[in-house]
């Protein structure tokens, strides 16, 4: 785990008032979930890492870029304030 995402998830979670946070990118297709922080699951999507966010309030990022994070709630509907630069928060 790379220091910058850790730290990019707990900015999340701060902000946006959620425990679950799903990254992913175009670079990498895995996924990798943090639960409260926590690196619980990195792989493929499955029923495993699904059974992570299913039915729970989460956020899904992506990465774009070094410094750029493209996050939306768990209904898809990216939002002004979803759009979350790393260096901003």
């Amino acid at each position: 785990m790379q220091d910058s995402e850790w730290l990019h998830v707990q900015r999340v979670m701060d902000r946006l008032q959620v425990e679950t946070v799903v990254i992913a990118s175009a670079e990498n297709p895995d996924e990798r979930v943090y639960v409260n922080g926590e690196l619980v699951y990195s792989g493929p999507d499955s029923v495993e890492s699904r059974g992570y966010w299913t039915d729970k309030p989460f956020v899904h990022c992506n990465t774009n870029g070094e410094d750029e994070w493209e996050c939306s709630s768990r209904d898809g509907t990216y939002l002004e304030y979803d759009l979350i630069q790393e260096d901003v928060i």
